[in-house]
């Protein structure tokens, strides 16, 4: 498997940490709603595909791929987003921000949220405890200069924690993070006390179903029909258990005309459900740390 591959799926040290935490206990979502929906998608654009993040180069191939999230992607998914009403999460290294700021101004001023999601797509794996600090101020001012906000919750590139992750996201202000599979339910750390979790899986990604590159050769892209299958199995089991459904897609991969197509007809087939909250990340974090 390339490097690139390994730094986007490389997931292992985040399933390995051993993180104290409070029960996972639904939360009473407002309006008497049963089952809280988040539709979250990480722009990394051309930072998954770089070869080296330092020199920011690469193949042009696969450069290319990275710059259809911006460029042609993101106004079609604001535009089904706004068809159905709807605010969703945007998670945005914050090199992606500087490279592509009246993207992010448009995800803005359509009032979606915006989180962070490290500089260059770095795993903190990778980092010292102080480079990872550090990282963490440069996403937060570059997000509020360019965004105009401050990022309540911040996704690690792959997933991937270190062990001083949690600690220093909380010591950042953070309200919450969402990078971690122990649960079904959002629920609230114990250390760092206050750190709201908002629960992620394979499954609900779109990437192993549709990420391709000159390693995986041997592997079959899914067809859109296909991922709607499983994430309509995943949903109905959450709807039933009145708790939480969350998706993580990337603007380069769920954006291609059929995958976009197949996420609006999906998205209205949830909304046909009775009970449900579709909201962004940050709004669901706020209700589960407010019923504590």
């Amino acid at each position: 498997m390339s490097q690139k591959a390994l730094r986007f799926l490389s997931v292992a040290a985040a399933c390995l940490l051993s993180v104290a935490a409070l029960p996972a206990v639904a939360a009473d979502w407002p309006h008497g709603k049963s089952t809280a929906v988040t539709l979250s998608f990480d722009l990394d654009a051309e930072t998954v595909w770089w070869d080296d993040p330092d020199s920011m180069s690469g193949a042009a191939g696969p450069l290319s791929q990275g710059r259809y999230g911006p460029q042609v992607a993101v106004p079609a998914i604001l535009a089904v987003l706004d068809r159905h009403e709807l605010k969703a999460t945007f998670f945005v290294p914050s090199w992606v921000a500087m490279q592509y700021p009246d993207t992010v101004r448009a995800i803005a001023a359509a009032g979606h949220e915006i989180g962070a999601h490290g500089v260059r797509h770095v795993p903190p794996t990778q980092l010292t405890p102080e480079e990872e600090r550090q990282r963490l101020r440069q996403s937060i001012d570059t997000l509020v200069r360019v965004g105009g906000s401050r990022p309540l919750g911040y996704r690690a590139p792959a997933w991937a924690l270190s062990d001083a992750t949690l600690d220093l996201v909380r010591e950042a202000g953070f309200l919450y993070s969402s990078n971690l599979m122990d649960a079904d339910l959002p629920y609230v750390h114990a250390s760092p006390a206050g750190l709201v979790e908002l629960p992620v899986s394979w499954v609900l990604d779109d990437a192993p179903h549709f990420w391709f590159d000159e390693s995986t050769w041997n592997k079959t892209i899914r067809s859109a029909e296909e991922v709607r299958a499983l994430w309509q199995e995943e949903f109905t089991a959450a709807h039933a258990g009145k708790g939480y459904f969350g998706l993580t897609m990337h603007p380069q991969f769920i954006g291609r005309p059929a995958r976009l197509r197949m996420l609006d007809q999906f998205i209205s087939w949830i909304e046909s459900h009775e009970g449900v909250w579709i909201t962004t990340c940050g709004a669901v974090a706020a209700q589960v740390a407010a019923a504590q």
